[in-house]
């Protein structure tokens, strides 16, 4: 028996007037058919009961109704068409009405992602039948001075999102050693038969886990002709590589599209977002489970280290929490030194994840960085998280979840701007780890 392969789609729709209509040009209509049958809404219009010219068999009663709902006419508003479009805005969370209003048309103008949000990917598993995957590099992008060795750090944070909530870990490895997930930069076609579409449109696309997609299972492919940062804020007409990626190895794990706004694994890019939602730990545990925890060690946030005590206008104590007000638009690193078993019943202990509860009273003070270390040895880097507000139990993965040698440390960078004091406060409560 064959594979179903699923393959990503290409889609780029043209702005138009952002008004309640429906189209009456038959090129625009042609254009939102094209977009619905790309991704999973629309039958395709080529299919049995999908041109104009095919002759049909002539129903009657419910079953001419059921054929009228499905009969795509190109360049129609039909019932068909009608009705994707309905599904489109109920899966994005817009009003159900089958109409090009405004909120419909800007999402269908948004980047996302090339894969369907619809329609069955395959008859096989969706998940790897391991739990310790490589990942490799056919080439890398060079924009906005990304050196491989960035690259290497921003997926590394991408695959620790989903290594922080699972079994699941992520190691790299040359591309040479044929690696489970297969990372590229390409542009238009590119030997998947499912070319990109230049600048905005699609930004990547990603293949489900083995024996779906052939040779191609579990590779994520990225578009080039994006503008790609891993800094934040990401500027003006530029793509966060870290989150695409998160997205795309969701994908590469075995998740569909989701249909909540704010998720991961929502099909339309919306900005950088570098922590996953509650629906996507859900989905993930869903496919492969949690992790039986060996140790958790914690200390509290008294035992704070401060890198730099002349930027900070005064610490406070309050029972074993520690506030932190610190002087305007400076930047700060406190410390934990975790004190962590590293072998327990004669076997050496694995990081998953690092975890912290802090909270902050405004944006004006924001936790930026997140580094892990065992002793001397740097091995997560977090970068650019922008958390501020209520963080219990946040927590930062470890993507090859390394033994534990040395003992672990959490160092944390920390951004205070102009305000008030305590919009300025920072408040460490514990930190801690999660270790197999």
């Amino acid at each position: 028996m064959s594979e179903t392969i699923e393959k990503p789609k290409k889609s780029k729709v043209q702005k138009v007037k952002k008004a309640d209509y429906i189209p009456k040009k038959s090129s625009d209509i042609k254009q939102l058919q094209k977009h619905l049958e790309l991704f999973g809404y629309l039958d395709p219009i080529d299919s049995a009961f999908g041109t104009a010219d095919e002759q049909v068999p002539q129903p009657e009663g419910d079953a001419l109704e059921s054929l009228k709902s499905s009969f795509i006419t190109p360049g129609e508003m039909d019932e068909a068409t009608v009705g994707a479009l309905k599904k489109y805005q109920e899966f994005h969370g817009l009003k159900s009405t089958g109409k090009l209003d405004t909120a419909t048309l800007e999402e269908l103008d948004c980047k996302r992602c090339g894969m369907p949000d619809l329609g069955e990917f395959s008859t096989h598993s969706n998940k790897w039948n391991k739990t310790s995957l490589t990942y490799g590099f056919d080439n890398y992008t060079s924009d906005n001075g990304l050196t491989p060795t960035k690259i290497h750090s921003a997926f590394a944070q991408a695959f620790a999102m989903w290594a922080a909530e699972t079994p699941l870990s992520f190691r790299r490895v040359n591309a040479s050693a044929n690696p489970d997930i297969r990372i590229k930069f390409e542009s238009g076609s590119h030997g998947d038969g499912s070319p990109f579409d230049g600048r905005g449109g699609v930004l990547a696309h990603a293949y489900y886990p083995p024996p779906n997609s052939g040779a191609l299972a579990g590779d994520a492919h990225f578009d080039e002709a994006e503008n790609w940062t891993i800094n934040i804020p990401t500027g003006a007409g530029k793509i966060d590589l870290v989150t695409v990626a998160a997205h795309e190895f969701g994908h590469s794990l075995g998740l569909r599209h989701s249909n909540v706004n704010g998720s991961m694994m929502f099909p339309s890019y919306s900005g950088a977002k570098r922590y996953l939602h509650a629906d996507d730990i859900a989905g993930i545990r869903n496919i492969y489970g949690g992790y039986s925890i060996a140790s958790a060690p914690w200390i509290h946030g008294t035992s704070i280290q401060v890198e730099y005590p002349d930027r900070l206008e005064r610490i406070t104590r309050a029972g074993f929490y520690t506030y932190l007000y610190g002087k305007p638009n400076t930047t700060n690193w406190f410390h934990f030194a975790i004190p962590s078993p590293v072998i327990q019943d004669k076997k050496r202990l694995k990081v998953v994840c690092a975890i912290l509860r802090f909270r902050t009273f405004s944006d004006k003070a924001v936790v930026n960085h997140v580094h892990i270390y065992d002793g001397y040895s740097k091995i997560a880097s977090h970068n650019n998280i922008n958390l501020s507000g209520n963080n219990w139990f946040k927590k930062f993965g470890v993507a090859h979840k390394p033994h534990l040698y040395w003992g672990l440390g959490i160092s944390i960078g920390v951004s205070f701007k102009a305000g008030t004091a305590n919009q300025r406060r920072m408040d460490f409560v514990s930190a801690g780890a999660d270790l197999i």
